[in-house]
Order: C-alpha cells, then sequence, then structure tokens
C-alpha cells in the first residue's frame, strides 16, 4: 500500500514525538526537584535585577527622549530666526539692485503717517529729525527711488500674518521706509482699520539710532538682534533681523530688516510640545532669561540676572555648558529640590533652549516596575511546577513496548520517504545547471511523483519561454534605438544657436513630455530687416506628434519665405493649413502663434492660429499683459479658414513671451493648473529686464514650484523676443 507525504510525515513526526516525550519525561522526572528548588532561590534574584534594570532603563530613555525635545525645540527656534534672516537678506538684495540700478526705476511716493491714514501692511515713509524740516532734494529724490521696494515688503509681511511684525528699510541719510502688521485686542490682523501711531515717537524716531540698524552697519552683513523696544509709546519688545544694502559702488546706502514680537516667537517655542511638568526657557549669550515658562522665581524673564552668577552652583555649572553652546542632559538643585535640565544651542544666535523637569516626575513613572516583576516571576514558577507535574503524568501513561513499535516503524519509512526525494534532488540539480533536456523518472504515487511530472512540464515551458524572450528583448533593444534616433533627430531641427545682436535679443527652450514631443519653435530672417519667428504645439505626443512636428514646421517656414513679402502673413498661415489638409489623414491639428519683427521700426505682425495669447512686456511701464490676439482656428483639420493678421509696435526694451500650454496647464499631484493668471502675476514679480535665459530658467522654475512630484503631463515649450531697437524709450 502507498501512502501520501502526508500520512509518511504524519507517522513520522508521531514516532520521534512519542520517543521525545520519554526522554524528556525521564530527565524532567528527575529533574523536577532540583528544579524546583532553583526556581525558588532565583525568583527573588530574579525579580530583583530586572526591577533594576527596568528602572535605569527608563530613567536613560527619558533623559534622553528630554534631551532630544530640548534639541528639537531648538532647531525649530533656530530655524524661524533663520528665515527671519533670510527675509532681512531678500529685501536688502532688492534695495541693493534698486539703488544700483535706478534708470530701470521710476520715483514712488508713499504715504506720511503724520498726515495720512496708514492701514495694516501698507509701506510709509518716516524722517529722522535731523533731515524732517530740511529735506534736500537728493534726499527726497533717494526716498523716492527706495519707495520702489514697496510691493516687496507687503509681500513679506504676509508670511508673518497673525503675529506683531513689521518689515523696513532705513536709510544712511536719515529716511525709513516701514510695513507693519499690528494685531488687534482679539489677536486678529484688520488690513481695513487704520494703524495708530504716537507722533511724538516718530518724530523722534531716527533709524540710523536703532540696534537693528547699528548691529548691521558695524557687522557689515545679516545679523539677528538682541531685543529692543518698537518706537510706540507702549511699545513691544521686538526680535528680529537686519542686512545692509549698497548703491553700484559699493557704497553703505542702509540697513533692510524684519522683526516680530518676542512673544510670538515664545509662542512659536510653545506650539512645538506642550507640558505642565516642563519649565521650558531661552537663555541669551550673557546668561540671562530671555523667554520662560515661568512668571516668577529664578527662571522667570524679569529676573534679567546672569546665571551664572547665582546661589545655584549646579545649575550656574549647566549654564556655563549653555552659553558655551554645548548640548547634553544634566542633574541641578534648585530651592532645595533636584532636577534634570535638557538644554541645546541655537548656534544662529548664540542663544540656547533649556528644559527643567523634577526628579520625582521622572521617577514616578518607575514606581511599581518591582513588584510587577517579583509578582511576574512567582506566577511563572507557579506555572512551571504545573507543567512538570502534566508532563510527568503523560509520561508515565505511555506503555513502553509502544514506544519500541513506534521507533522501528519509524526507522523504515524514513529510509523509503527520503529515497524518492534524493532522486528528485538529484533530478532538479541537473536541471537548475541548465540542463533543460533533463527529464525526472519518478513513480512513488504520491505527491512526490506529481512534483516530478510538474518539473518536466516546467522545463518545457522554460524552454518556449526563454525562446520568446530573446526575441522580444531584441525587438525593444531595436525600437529603443529608434525612439534614441528620433529624439536626435528632433532635437536637431530646432534651432539651438541663438544670434547675438544689438536690434534685438531671443532665447527658447523645449522640454518634451515624452522621448519626442509635438512643440516646435523656429525662427528665421526672411530678408535683412525681417525676422520671422514662430512656436506652435501639435495635438497629442509621442511619435506621431514628432511626425507632424516637422511637417508644420517645414510648411511654415516655406510658406513664409515665399509669399509674405507680396500678400503678408495672413496669406502664409492659410496657404499652410491647405497644405497640412490636403497631406494630413490622421485627424491631427497644430496651434500656431507666428509673427515678423520689422527690425528697424519695432513694428510686429502677426496671426495667432488657436494658440495661447503671448505675454507682451512694456519696458516704460515696466509691466506684463497677455497680448491681444483674435480667435483664429487651428491648423489642419479644416481647409478654407480665413485668418485675421494683427500688428502691434514694440519700443526698446520690450519683450514677447511666448509659451504653449504644457506651461499654463501645467499640473500637480492634486492636479490643478498653473494657469495664465498665475504666469502673469509671476512675471510681474520678476525682473523682465534680464538676460532672456536667466528669465526663461526663472518661468520655468516658478512652474517646477507649482508641479512638485508630480509627472510632466505636457511638452513645454517657451520662446522670448526682446527688441532692442529704436533707441532709448
Amino acid at each position: 500500500m502507498k501512502l501520501n507525504i502526508h500520512k509518511k510525515v504524519l507517522i513520522l513526526v508521531l514516532g520521534a514525538g512519542l520517543t521525545t516525550f520519554l526522554v524528556l519525561g525521564i530527565f524532567s522526572y528527575f529533574g523536577k526537584n532540583i528544579v524546583q528548588r532553583d526556581m525558588a532561590l532565583m525568583s527573588v534574584e530574579l525579580g530583583e535585577k530586572s526591577a533594576n534594570y527596568t528602572h535605569n532603563l527608563l530613567i536613560n530613555q527619558l533623559k534622553q527622549t528630554l534631551g532630544e525635545l530640548a534639541l528639537a525645540r531648538a532647531q525649530f527656534m533656530d530655524r524661524e530666526l533663520s528665515i527671519i534672516k533670510e527675509d532681512a537678506e531678500i529685501l536688502a538684495s532688492a534695495m541693493t539692485e534698486i539703488m544700483s540700478q535706478p534708470e530701470n526705476y521710476l520715483p514712488k511716493t508713499l504715504p506720511d503717517p503724520r498726515t495720512d491714514s496708514v492701514r495694516n501692511d501698507e509701506p510709509y515713509r518716516i524722517y529722522a529729525p535731523d533731515i524732517r524740516d530740511n529735506l534736500t532734494p537728493e534726499i527726497q529724490n533717494e526716498l523716492e527711488l527706495a519707495a520702489n521696494i514697496n510691493v516687496i515688503l507687503a509681500e513679506t509681511l504676509k508670511t508673518y500674518e497673525g503675529y506683531n511684525a513689521t518689515a523696513f528699510v532705513g536709510g544712511e541719510k536719515g529716511w525709513y521706509i516701514c510695513a507693519r502688521l499690528v494685531l488687534d485686542k482679539d489677536g486678529k490682523t484688520d488690513y481695513n482699520t487704520p494703524i495708530h501711531f504716537s507722533h511724538e515717537r516718530i518724530y523722534e524716531f531716527d533709524p540710523r539710532k536703532r540696534p537693528w540698524y547699528i548691529a548691521a552697519k558695524n557687522a557689515n552683513k545679516p545679523v539677528i538682534s538682541q531685543l529692543y523696544r518698537t518706537i510706540e509709546a507702549d511699545g513691544y519688545l521686538q526680535i528680529g533681523a537686519s542686512a545692509p544694502f549698497y548703491d553700484a559702488a559699493g557704497n553703505l546706502i542702509g540697513v533692510a530688516g524684519v522683526d516680530s514680537s518676542n512673544i510670538d516667537l515664545y509662542n512659536w517655542v510653545n506650539e512645538v510640545s506642550e507640558s505642565g511638568d516642563i519649565i521650558n526657557f531661552v537663555l541669551n549669550d550673557t546668561g540671562e532669561i530671555i523667554f520662560s515658562s515661568q512668571t516668577e522665581g529664578i527662571l522667570a524673564v524679569n529676573n534679567s540676572k546672569d546665571l551664572r552668577h547665582g546661589s545655584e552652583s549646579t545649575l550656574a555649572a549647566a549654564v556655563e555648558k549653555m552659553i558655551a553652546g554645548e548640548q547634553g542632559v544634566l542633574p541641578v538643585t534648585l530651592n532645595d529640590e533636584n532636577f534634570y535640565i535638557a538644554f541645546a544651542s541655537m548656534p544662529e544666535t548664540g542663544w540656547s533652549v533649556g528644559m527643567l523637569v523634577s526628579e520625582k516626575d521622572i521617577l514616578s513613572t518607575t514606581a511599581g516596575t518591582r513588584d510587577y516583576f517579583q509578582t511576574q516571576v512567582a506566577n511563572l514558577q507557579a506555572q512551571m511546577r504545573q507543567e512538570y507535574s502534566y508532563m510527568n503524568n503523560l509520561v508515565v501513561g505511555v506503555p513502553v513496548v509502544l514506544l519500541i513499535i513506534l521507533f522501528l516503524m519509524s526507522t523504515g519509512l524514513a529510509r523509503r520517504f527520503v529515497k524518492p526525494i534524493h532522486e528528485l534532488s538529484d533530478g532538479v540539480r541537473d536541471i537548475a545547471s541548465g540542463n533543460l533536456d533533463k527529464k525526472l523518472d519518478i513513480e512513488t504515487g504520491d505527491e512526490i511523483e506529481h512534483l516530478a511530472v510538474t518539473f518536466n512540464a516546467m522545463t518545457d515551458e522554460l524552454k518556449t519561454y526563454m525562446a520568446n524572450l530573446t526575441k522580444a528583448t531584441a525587438e525593444r533593444e531595436r525600437l529603443a534605438t529608434e525612439l534614441d534616433v528620433a529624439t536626435d533627430i528632433q532635437r536637431g531641427m530646432l534651432p539651438k544657436d541663438f544670434p547675438a545682436r544689438a536690434d534685438f535679443e531671443l532665447y527658447a527652450t523645449m522640454t518634451p513630455a515624452k522621448e519626442v514631443g509635438g512643440d516646435f519653435y523656429d525662427f528665421y530672417f526672411l530678408d535683412e530687416k525681417h525676422l520671422a519667428v514662430t512656436v506652435a504645439d501639435v495635438s497629442g505626443k509621442g511619435i506621431p506628434a514628432a511626425l507632424f512636428m516637422v511637417i508644420s514646421k517645414t510648411v511654415l517656414n516655406n510658406f513664409a519665405a515665399s509669399f509674405y513679402k507680396q500678400n503678408g502673413l495672413a496669406p502664409v498661415v492659410a496657404a499652410a493649413n491647405e497644405q497640412l489638409c490636403a497631406n494630413t489623414e490622421a485627424m491631427m491639428f497644430v496651434t500656431v502663434f507666428i509673427g515678423v519683427l520689422d527690425l528697424e521700426t519695432g513694428e510686429f505682425v502677426y496671426v495667432n492660429g488657436g494658440h495661447n495669447p503671448p505675454v507682451v512686456y512694456r519696458a516704460e511701464e515696466n509691466h506684463c499683459d497677455f497680448l491681444d490676439v483674435k480667435k483664429n482656428f487651428v491648423l489642419g483639420p479644416m481647409d478654407g479658414i480665413p485668418f485675421v493678421e494683427q500688428k502691434i509696435t514694440l519700443k526698446h526694451g520690450d519683450l514677447l513671451f511666448i509659451y504653449t500650454d504644457g506651461v499654463t496647464e501645467a499640473l500637480n499631484t492634486a492636479e490643478e493648473e498653473y494657469l495664465p493668471d498665475r504666469l502673469i502675476a509671476f512675471m510681474n514679480s520678476t525682473d523682465c529686464a534680464a538676460d532672456l535665459k536667466t528669465l526663461l530658467k526663472n518661468i520655468r522654475g516658478d512652474v517646477a514650484a507649482h508641479v512638485g512630484e508630480a509627472e510632466q503631463s505636457d511638452d513645454i515649450t517657451m520662446f522670448a523676443l526682446r527688441f532692442k531697437g529704436g533707441g532709448k524709450a
């Protein structure tokens, strides 16, 4: 009778198990008394050691957690101060640009709080007492130029909404431009309510005498200031950062900065973790408390003493380490009570964050561990006695004769069981070495025989699969090679050499969503004074779009060179559309914006074939807006379509930014588009007078910031053309 593997294993395990029980029963019978005696002696010792180990482990873990929490708070507060410092550097950099390039900015006038009503976040101006009644044209002109910082001041304050904060710039000649956020009694910011000023203090205010101005000027670099009071009569303590700014010759013009109330900064610290059992405080580099959760005692803010000279020696030693910039957890004694102090440095300011926890609070968490472990050991001892008694009864009840029979049976069955497994193992080893023609011949009538049949079938299927895989791999490699060639061909068709000329400047980029794309740009001279530019977007992506892109680019170029001088631009686009309709059966289309610039007069003739409206930048106004375009149909799907030709005149420094919908329809992970409104807002906030490569890089960076981790959804093409003829505006 043939047995399956399940029955064979059952018999084998049963025999081995009974044999094992017999041996264990004999040993347990003789060892029971010894083990019970040793367990009684070890229980007390084990419980004591376990309790002590757990007690020490908990204390060390609590101290480590406390130190990590102090470090986290220090890093958090240091990061917030670094952000304020970065904002001050940004303001100073913007002021340096304004004061270094006065020809690029128009004079601006800001309200004066002595005579005008000033709202929250609205920039205003103040004069130092020594120039208020003796305002020279030079100072007035410098102030009106510096007033171009007003938008950046207001934008900077938006990141501090919900706090008492100020963004400001002060000049070496005594003028001062400032924008403030002032919270009402409910802690809200009302942008429509005028700010209240103490005019007596304003009349006395001189920015050059303020701590933030003196610190940045003396350091000649961005600095974080110590606490100082605002100019109001009931002014609150402020903390912030300031940075110097200069003119084109490197001369100091003034200092820019941002500050926030110390109450707000303390709230930032407490927002990290709230706990009524922990005393939180911040120490400056002279050993004085500047923030604290205590309202009285040696750790209160109003104490204003150097803690290194206090009566608590252990606390003074810890303060020495804090001032030295160290990090750690130390035991201290305060008012005859033991504490642990955790501290970490703030490298940006030289301050240190401290956290004080009572030793009683830490030890209370370990209470009861000793009793718990002793109880568990006693329970274990009782359970072991019960288990030993059960095993002894079981072993005594098994006949010796049955053990002998089971032993003999298991020996024979094991021999029969192992033999076919060895045969199977040898055959599989041959197959694994690469001999796919090997066939297993095992006839046991059980699962092992079925397994051998399965291995034989697997080798046949594996041979077929390897042949198919070789063929598929070769096909994929061929397609990959062809796709690489197509990518190189498409890139080669787009102009890469941008001419460096005195009468115009242009730069363009194209980033496909796949290896090859459907977007393209082109530029070429129709004659010595006419420059033609084209930006287009073929429907779809990949190789079909790339092929249609080649046809569209060639047709537009040929008709522009042939027809424009005699017929104008609209007939060129109409003829190109007829040609594309005649040669296209794939129902593809292309949106086109094509224009011709007269390099002497600045006249720009253009036709928009269903494309996104370009952005036009007027240098005189320093402002961007969308170009007015007629709603012409796209090229390719329908013939006989008329196209409307339009014209504008570009002046010196004016710029056209032409793009495809891959820019405005770029999606982030939330499926939100970049949108035209964000594009025009960004271009009005950036420096459109910069070189075109930098401008396109900045726009692409803003699109990337919106997209984030999302995959690029469409081809992105950007083309910028600046007219430089016609003389200065």
